[in-house]
């Protein structure tokens, strides 16, 4: 059995993959600059590489995860808010109209040389919301934290109109696309 490391403090990507398979939590600060003219998976990319290989130097014999999510509306990178007021504006540019989630992931174990990045891309189309709706959903606090101020597996779904791609993806780690390359990789899997 291998040795898995999530190297990422969010909750959703731990509750995710603690569905599969016991790991550690060993996550590094890095400083997350979006510059919108690299394209979004080539940040998402950079960024969860940057995230893993400072946790996969410490842990070269064991299997690091690591991931970072962005929303993308029309070229623009949409990271955490800073605060309510960011959240609002977010919220507010996405109502009505369909932008993308990139997720980057890396799977790192250096004592076998791999050091492996990619990404996967989903559409989500929000309702076209009213104030009060918006306002509504930045009362549960919800958007702390996350890429575009909400969160699709909880009360933010009653923003979300349609999605098109993997649901895993949009939470912020796709583990079916992660699965597959860890059996390409290690001829290992999360069953």
């Amino acid at each position: 059995m291998e040795s898995i490391i999530l190297a990422s403090n969010s909750p959703r990507r731990r509750e995710i993959l603690s569905n599969f398979i016991d790991f550690k939590v060993i996550s590094k600060e890095i400083n997350e600059i979006k510059d919108d003219s690299f394209s979004p998976s080539t940040t998402v990319t950079a960024l969860a590489f940057e995230k893993g290989i400072e946790v996969a130097r410490e842990h070269v014999d064991e299997i690091i995860l690591s991931a970072d999510t962005l929303v993308e509306l029309k070229g623009l990178l949409l990271g955490k808010p800073k605060n309510r007021e960011d959240a609002r504006e977010m919220i507010k540019s996405l109502r009505g109209k369909t932008h993308n989630v990139y997720t980057g992931y890396g799977i790192f174990k250096l004592s076998e040389k791999i050091k492996y990045v990619s990404y996967e891309k989903s559409s989500v189309k929000f309702y076209d919301l009213s104030d009060y709706e918006i306002e509504k959903y930045l009362d549960t606090l919800e958007y702390k934290d996350k890429a575009g101020a909400y969160g699709i597996q909880g009360k933010g779904s009653l923003l979300v109109e349609k999605i098109e791609g993997d649901y895993y993806n949009i939470v912020g780690f796709p583990i079916g696309k992660i699965n597959r390359d860890l059996i390409k990789l290690f001829n290992f899997s999360l069953w």
